[in-house]
């Protein structure tokens, strides 16, 4: 009986160590090379991949399109200035800015990280506020123009046309670094979009308090866009610039206008 539980112990205790000697490893780097040694044995892998890896993660996606814009709209006419006769576009610059939200996007490499295409997708609030605080948006199957109401005693504290648009970037991109937090990038290309919807709003004091409504409507608003776009930045810190080729209203239903917008991105 003593032998074998002496034989059983021995097994059990050649075992264990067996194991232990097999799974016993320790592991070092020199360079891109990885050495592990497994008992008395060494084996040598090559770590350049995973280090290009951890570098790229670490350094993040050097892509410039996701994040929040906010910028002033400010319409041009063919000569590219802001000098319009009709009055639904003399606007007040306060009240007609733009902000865009932009939620994904893609990198395609052409030379390594510096030079590449980039696409993605946005969503865009466009806001054009009227100067004259008397006037309203009016548009029928063949114009768009704006109302002067005479008899209003102060005015509209807000009468702005605003529009939501779906955008996809196509862009070329430039970076000067692989390091993200170092790196000063510039991008150039075209924007298209598509109207989602538009309304007016209006806000205006009364006898009884502030008083707001808002008419939705497609005020003859062109469906597309078709904008070239320049931006510029450091880091995750942006400033862009987007000339819309097409007018804002549509053909023959408007004063000829095209949309220019300016301001700072914020890339996340």
């Amino acid at each position: 009986m003593k032998h074998i539980l002496l034989l059983t112990f021995a097994a059990f205790f050649s075992a264990n160590l067996f194991a232990q000697v097999e799974t016993d490893t320790t592991r070092f780097k020199i360079g891109n090379l990885e050495f592990i040694v497994i008992g008395s044995d060494t084996l040598q892998v090559d770590d350049e991949d995973n280090g290009k890896e951890s570098k790229k993660a670490s350094h993040g996606d050097l892509t410039y399109w996701s994040g929040f814009e906010v910028g002033i709209n400010y319409p041009v006419n063919g000569n590219f200035n802001n000098d319009f006769q009709s009055e639904h576009l003399n606007l007040d610059p306060a009240q007609s800015f733009v902000y865009n939200i932009n939620f994904a996007e893609q990198r395609i490499p052409i030379i390594k990280e510096y030079f590449g295409l980039v696409t993605g997708l946005g969503i865009t609030n466009s806001r054009y506020g009227l100067s004259n605080s008397k006037a309203e948006y009016f548009a029928n199957g063949d114009t768009t123009l704006a109302i002067i109401d005479t008899n209003m005693t102060s005015g509209f504290t807000k009468n702005q046309l605003r529009m939501t648009t779906l955008r996809v970037p196509l862009m070329f991109q430039i970076n000067t670094s692989k390091n993200d937090s170092k790196n000063f990038h510039i991008a150039f290309g075209a924007i298209g979009g598509v109207r989602l919807g538009s309304n007016v709003k209006y806000k205006y004091d009364t006898p009884d308090g502030m008083f707001k409504t808002k008419i939705k409507g497609r005020y003859n608003l062109n469906a597309f866009e078709l904008m070239g776009t320049v931006r510029v930045g450091y880091n995750d810190f942006g400033l862009f610039a987007n000339y819309n080729l097409l007018s804002l209203y549509e053909e023959e239903k408007s004063e000829v206008a095209y949309p220019l917008s300016f301001g700072v991105s914020f890339h996340f």
